[in-house]
C-alpha cells in the first residue's frame, strides 16, 4: 500500500532512497555471489540503480533546489523492503534472497507507477514510468538468474561466497 499524503518532495526523496538501498543490495549481493551469469547481471542492476538515483536527484534539484531531504532512509526501506544478502547459507537460501529482491523491485514498480500523478513536473512523471518499466524489467532479470541457478551447482564457501560448483 502506498502512504498517503506524501508531497512531491518526499515522493522523489522516498525514489532516492529506494535506489540507493536497490544499489547496496545488489552491491552486498555480487560481493556474496561467485556464480559468472548471476553476478554480471547483478553488476548491470547496480549500474542501473546508480544511473536512477542521479536521474532522481537531478530531477529533484530542478523542481526542488533546497538540500534538505524529508523522509528517511529507514522509511523509504519500511516501503520498499529490504533483502539481507548475508542470510546466504546455500543455493536455496540464494534463490530466496532473490525472490527478495523481486519483491523490492516490483514494489519499486508499482511504486513508480501509482504515484508519478503526484508529481507537478511531466518530464519527472514520464521518468517515473520509466522507472516503473525498469523495475519490472530487473524482476524479469532476476526470475530467470533464478532459473538458471536452478540448473546448476552451488555451495557457500569458507568465505561466505555462493560459488558454481564444476564438475
Amino acid at each position: 500500500m502506498l502512504p498517503a499524503n506524501l508531497t512531491a518532495l518526499e515522493i522523489l526523496d522516498l525514489g532516492i532512497h529506494g535506489e540507493t538501498l536497490a544499489y547496496r543490495m545488489y552491491d552486498q549481493l555480487a560481493r556474496l555471489v561467485h556464480v559468472p551469469t548471476l553476478q554480471t547481471r547483478l553488476g548491470q542492476l547496480k549500474k542501473d540503480e546508480k544511473d536512477h538515483r542521479k536521474t532522481l536527484r537531478a530531477h529533484r534539484k530542478a523542481l526542488f533546489p533546497i538540500d534538505e531531504v524529508t523522509v528517511t532512509e529507514e522509511e523509504a526501506a519500511r516501503i520498499f523492503g529490504t533483502v539481507d544478502p548475508t542470510s546466504i547459507r546455500d543455493k536455496d537460501s540464494l534463490i530466496q534472497v532473490l525472490y527478495g529482491a523481486i519483491r523490492v523491485e516490483e514494489y519499486g514498480a508499482y511504486y513508480y507507477e501509482k504515484i508519478q500523478y503526484r508529481v507537478p513536473s511531466p518530464e519527472t512523471r514520464i521518468f517515473m514510468d520509466v522507472l516503473a518499466s525498469e523495475g519490472r524489467t530487473h524482476a524479469s532479470i532476476l526470475k530467470q538468474q533464478i532459473d538458471a541457478l536452478r540448473e546448476l551447482e552451488v555451495t557457500v564457501d569458507e568465505r561466505g561466497r555462493a560459488v558454481e560448483v564444476y564438475q
